[in-house]
């Protein structure tokens, strides 16, 4: 039998309901973050007349819309026709720390919301619904279409800033001279790393539209040499440790195992690989790595993994997994070096 805890207290039908009723859910917030209603209602309650005019939409529609959301506690009708933000509204907003706004404004894109349309068929045949759909993998798509790497890199970029304070206080890097942040995408980790440890250098790896992010950051030389290219072919030596944030999960086994020798090639003496991901767990308790675990089959073809098999692909690359190193976000720190053997 399942645990009734596990569930909730709704019966089974209507949890059944409720679960099957957030595709609504997902677009309404995606909507809400498109039009920008979060921001028009952060000095203060609104009627609904007048924000449409604000944000571009239908007043009637968008009356239906925003009572809806308000069901769910994102904002609040507080007469008829009036509407005011909530705390959970305000996670939309664009100047608040730890905006959810990017992460809704992805999640309603087509071609992300289109490929988790194709979840059935990357189960039956284990393939990625993104190639499927678009005859390309996910990273080429974005390589051609610079509006959908923007949104893309929003979202990692703000994903990171909630998590690289946490990152950075929990491996010494005092005691390093040189970093190397491979797939670093924006710079949102590695300006993290300049706060708090200024001593560093630090060299950033990506494509060229996401070392523009790093740029408007105002991360350049001397302290910070961005170097663009194709971590899946190179990756430049010289460094004490190299960072792989978020990278290992979007590819299969074998394309894990190829970047990692990437980084084993780069690697000398004593120099360290630490590799940042969330960790699959164990057992039925609600974990959010799960969810995220699809997102990976659906869209790239990668996956989470456990850290025994994390161990697995390091022994592949020629590395041993020295530590598992706990942070206060949900990621885990895996600390590696060549091997020994």
């Amino acid at each position: 039998m399942v645990d009734d805890s596990l569930t909730g207290s709704l019966r089974p039908a209507d949890e059944m309901a409720r679960l099957l009723g957030g595709f609504r859910v997902t677009q309404l917030l995606f909507t809400a973050a498109a039009l920008g209603v979060a921001d028009a209602l952060a000095r203060g309650p609104k009627d609904v007349e007048a924000l449409a005019r604000e944000v571009g939409a239908h007043p009637g529609a968008l009356h239906r819309m925003l009572r809806a959301l308000a069901s769910h506690g994102v904002f609040l009708e507080t007469s008829p026709g009036w509407f005011a933000s909530t705390p959970l509204a305000d996670v939309l907003r664009d100047d608040v720390p730890g905006s959810l706004r990017p992460m809704a404004l992805s999640y309603g894109q087509p071609w992300w919301w289109d490929s988790f349309g194709r979840l059935l068929d990357a189960v039956r045949t284990g393939e990625a619904a993104f190639d499927r759909l678009h005859g390309e993998p996910f990273f080429a798509f974005l390589e051609r279409r610079p509006d959908a790497a923007a949104v893309f890199d929003a979202n990692m970029a703000a994903m990171t800033e909630g998590e690289a304070e946490a990152i950075v206080a929990a491996y010494p890097f005092g005691q390093v001279d040189a970093v190397t942040d491979v797939g670093g995408g924006g710079g949102a980790l590695v300006g993290a790393l300049l706060a708090r440890w200024p001593h560093l250098r630090v060299s950033l790896l990506d494509r060229a539209a996401a070392l523009e992010g790093a740029r408007a950051r105002g991360l350049t030389a001397p302290r910070c040499v961005l170097v663009e290219g194709d971590f899946t072919r190179f990756v430049p030596p010289g460094a004490d440790v190299y960072l792989l944030k978020d990278v290992l999960h979007d590819w299969n086994d074998e394309q894990a195992v190829a970047i990692l020798r990437r980084c084993r090639t780069a690697m000398t003496g004593a120099a360290r690989l630490l590799v940042v991901e969330r960790l699959m767990p164990t057992g039925n308790a609600p974990a959010a790595v799960t969810h995220v675990d699809i997102t990976m089959l659906v869209l790239t073809g990668g996956r989470e993994r456990t850290l025994e098999e994390y161990a697995s692909l390091l022994e592949q690359a020629d590395l041993d997994l020295l530590r598992a190193i706990d942070t206060r976000a949900d990621q885990s720190i895996l600390e590696a070096r060549i091997s020994a053997t």
